[in-house]
């Protein structure tokens, strides 16, 4: 007969029949909504019940229909189910899927006598970027969708082992643009053969749960994960990630941890982190999967609670690798570009270390992250460091823009080159101060520089200072971090400020050091003040420039030197006093001026440079200055008050 009745009615009356064990229990979550049409014929003899046979059809007028919680819904499905007392079969069903359309085929077939018979659905269709991000059941691959563009065909297999979904999609991606960071970005024209499969492992432990995820992007990339799919969240067993690589290289599944092995011409760590921290964040938006459920699928569920949220992320945290190979022509990290980099390195839970080598540098690095989603840690030893000016205005704009999440440095270099000089042996030692540790300990957000030594043969310099924003009000300790507004925008103003110390043993030679040959012989002695601009630590600012310091040298010449080299030390030499003067004072002054001591203070405000006891005492004659220096000009207004030893000699 026929009989118009709910399609999810429909669905309760299979799952609570003989026929629900028959198809492995497939359909045992399915949902559906709307009506549907059944046309039903029964053979039930009599005389022998066990001949009872049951055949007929089910049509699908645009019903809504979930397989599983873990599976994209079918949307405005037509077609027929036709079906007996040993299985069914869809017939001419479409359907809207991933934002396309698909035609499915596919049903329970009988097994050979004794075997269980298997249930297996096959999609062909069309699916676009909207539809993927519109589809939370496909987790990671839904929210990576954000960064796609435009639409692609694509052929999909659903099997079910012991009642859990296994999946095989396959498709080219052309007509599809992806925006993932190099080398994973392409145009909407160009293939990459993706091949998604998630099976059910068949020899898993009792009790437990396991699957094996496989993502292939043609010859560019492969990833192979095996995870206990058991407890709420796909949490990673074991897994390899190969990128780049050529055909006689793998990367091989390791008995834990994951082992990545990574070939690239261009790598950036910047981008990846961002778009890990979208992906995670985005996730913890939903709960987990159920037992059954596939490892990307996430079906919408509440807001996750703060422990159930950490539980997303020690999951999330579990894809990433424990050890790693890397190769790379460039690497750009944190305002930062490494050239021929070679990495082996292995991470411990929150814990990266590696050994590297590259064109700018060499040696062990450590990167702590933070557990709380702040400012981590950098710890490195390292016997070479170069930084060019490109460098430092990577660093500059970085710094800018996230001062509070700069991490805290612990770091040594052996031989420090910055814009080609050579700066000798540099040791930082660094915090920074969020909003954490202003909530204990009381104080403002900054940035605190505890020790900043450069140790050269000619000179050492050691410095403490800080790094905060410009008239912060102290936080008292015990405070919650929510009492005053914390978070500042990135264009607010910062103020550095370093109270240092600079103990000179050759200042001539440690000029050559820097660019500034023939100006000064020999001289020791030390300078030691403090001083502050606006900007980054990196980053002195002459106009904003305030402080004081004071100098002391002994045992020295200021020679005959051109004064575009250096202004202010051009005055000092008193090389062009001669053409100043009536007296004519040029067999004691032209060649230099050799000095028994330098010594005086001098004040620093707004970039300017004010000293009124500024004293030079030579065996030819002692001479006192008094004036300004602009420092960014390089301009002087100084009166130089010159007593002549006019028996010398």
């Amino acid at each position: 007969g026929d009989i118009r009745g709910s399609l999810d009615e429909a669905l309760r009356v299979v799952n609570t029949s003989p026929l629900s064990a028959m198809m492995g229990d497939a359909l045992a979550q399915a949902k559906g909504s709307g009506p549907a049409d059944f046309r039903i014929r029964l053979n039930l003899p009599v005389t022998n019940i066990d001949r009872a046979r049951i055949s007929g059809t089910a049509t699908l007028a645009g019903n809504d229909l979930h397989i599983t919680p873990g599976s994209p819904p079918l949307q405005k499905a037509q077609g027929q189910v036709v079906f007996t007392e040993s299985g069914f079969a869809l017939v001419g069903v479409q359907a809207g899927l991933l934002g396309g359309q698909a035609r499915l085929e596919g049903g329970m077939r009988p097994g050979t006598p004794g075997a269980t018979p298997t249930t297996v659905f096959k999609a062909q269709g069309t699916t676009t970027a909207a539809g993927l991000r519109q589809t939370p059941q496909l987790g990671i691959a839904s929210r990576l969708a954000s960064t796609a563009v435009g639409s692609t065909t694509y052929n999909a297999t659903l099997g079910f082992f012991q009642g859990a979904p296994e999946i095989l999609v396959t498709s080219t991606l052309q007509g599809m643009a992806l925006g993932l960071p190099a080398p994973f970005n392409k145009a909407a024209d160009a293939q990459l053969p993706l091949r998604f499969e998630n099976t059910m492992v068949r020899d898993a432990p009792a009790g437990a749960q396991h699957d094996v995820l496989l993502v292939e992007l043609g010859r560019l990339a492969a990833v192979r994960f095996v995870r206990d799919v058991s407890g709420p969240q796909p949490r990673v067993l074991r897994g390899s990630l190969g990128v780049g690589l050529a055909d006689n290289e793998a990367a091989p599944t390791p008995e834990q941890g994951v082992t990545a092995n990574i070939n690239l011409t261009t790598v950036n760590i910047d981008a990846w982190e961002a778009l890990f921290d979208q992906i995670s964040a985005e996730g913890t938006g939903a709960g987990g999967t159920t037992a059954a459920s596939t490892a990307t699928a996430i079906p919408p569920s509440p807001p996750l609670t703060a422990s159930a949220a950490r539980a997303s992320a020690s999951a999330t945290q579990s894809y990433l690798p424990t050890n790693i190979a890397l190769r790379a022509r460039e690497l750009s990290f944190e305002g930062r570009t490494l050239n021929n980099l070679v990495i082996g390195g292995s991470r411990q839970g929150l814990i990266w270390r590696a050994n590297l080598d590259a064109t700018q540098l060499n040696g062990y690095v450590e990167y702590r992250q933070s557990a709380g989603g702040g400012a981590g840690g950098l710890y490195a030893r390292l016997s070479r460091l170069q930084l060019t000016q490109t460098n430092e205005r990577e660093l500059d704009a970085l710094l800018d823009e996230q001062p509070a999440n700069l991490p805290a440095l612990d770091v040594v270099v052996d031989d420090l080159e910055l814009r080609g000089k050579k700066l000798g042996r540099l040791e930082i030692d660094a915090v920074n101060r969020g909003a954490g540790a202003v909530a204990r300990e009381g104080g403002v957000r900054e940035w605190r520089l505890r020790k900043l030594n450069l140790t050269m043969p000619e000179a050492s310099f050691t410095a403490t200072g800080n790094w905060a924003a410009v008239g912060p009000t102290a936080t008292p300790p015990g405070s919650a971090p929510g009492t005053r507004p914390l978070a500042r925008a990135s264009t607010e103003q910062r103020r550095t400020v370093m109270s240092f110390k600079l103990d000179i043993a050759d200042s001539g030679k440690l000029l050559n050091r820097f660019g500034m040959k023939d100006v000064v012989r020999g001289g020791k002695g030390r300078m030691e003040g403090q001083v502050s601009w606006l900007g980054s630590p990196t980053t002195l600012d002459n106009a904003s420039l305030n402080g004081y310091f004071n100098i002391n040298l002994e045992a020295g010449q200021f020679l005959k030197a051109d004064p575009g080299i250096a202004k202010l030390l051009g005055v000092l030499s008193l090389q062009s006093l001669p053409r100043r003067l009536t007296l004519d004072f040029r067999d004691v002054f032209s060649q230099g001026f050799s000095f028994d001591f330098v010594r005086g203070d001098v004040t620093i405000e707004q970039g300017i440079a004010a000293t009124n006891n500024l004293q030079m005492k030579g065996v030819n004659a002692a001479v006192l200055m008094d004036g300004k220096a602009d420092i960014a000009r390089e301009t002087q207004d100084i009166k130089v008050l010159v007593v002549p030893e006019i028996d010398a000699g």
